[in-house]
């Protein structure tokens, strides 16, 4: 219980430490990741007062980024090890708060990423879940139409159910 009120507290104190920025800047900066460099700023900036409702999928923005550290470096073992940390990161955060954005970014990892790191076993769960629940999601339905069109311009045989609700969506 003591462990618990101090891991509460802590949150506490580092989410009202700093300022930040909010999940619009988030979706919005991590679509200009495109080196090492943006990669540590997308990294290092802050999640606002106003957004720790947020929190848990801004940290799964930040999970992906992890992983995409990988291509920035060429070192192999620095490699697999950005890739493991956002993978554990990720992870943590669909069992904190299992959402349509983030398990949206878990399949995206998914689809692009080689087969043999072994990370390809949630795709199936992960498009249904996605099929379920997109229409419900409290997301803008700017992101939704993203995510589906997104998905679909994988052309994975595996995302072929998504096809009549990103057609909904106008998202192809």
């Amino acid at each position: 219980m003591k462990t618990l009120i101090a891991l509460f507290f802590s949150l506490f104190f580092l989410f009202s430490s700093y300022a930040g920025e909010d999940i619009a800047h988030f979706r919005s900066n991590f679509l200009g990741i495109k080196d090492y460099e943006t990669a540590e700023t997308f990294l290092a900036t802050k999640i606002t007062e106003g957004n720790y409702s947020n929190a848990v999928t801004i940290n799964s923005y930040k999970a992906v980024c992890k992983m995409m550290m990988a291509q920035y470096v060429y070192n192999p073992f620095t490699k697999y090890s950005w890739f493991n940390q956002g993978k554990a990161l990720l992870e943590k955060t669909i069992r904190l708060d299992k959402n349509v954005e983030n398990v949206y970014l878990r399949l995206i990892v998914q689809l692009n990423i080689p087969s043999f790191l072994g990370y390809t076993t949630e795709i199936k769960s992960d498009t249904e879940f996605i099929l379920l629940n997109i229409e419900k999601a409290n997301i803008p339905e700017e992101i939704k139409k993203y995510i589906l069109k997104n998905l679909i311009n994988t052309g994975e045989k595996e995302i072929e159910s998504l096809k009549p609700l990103a057609e909904k969506y106008k998202a192809i």
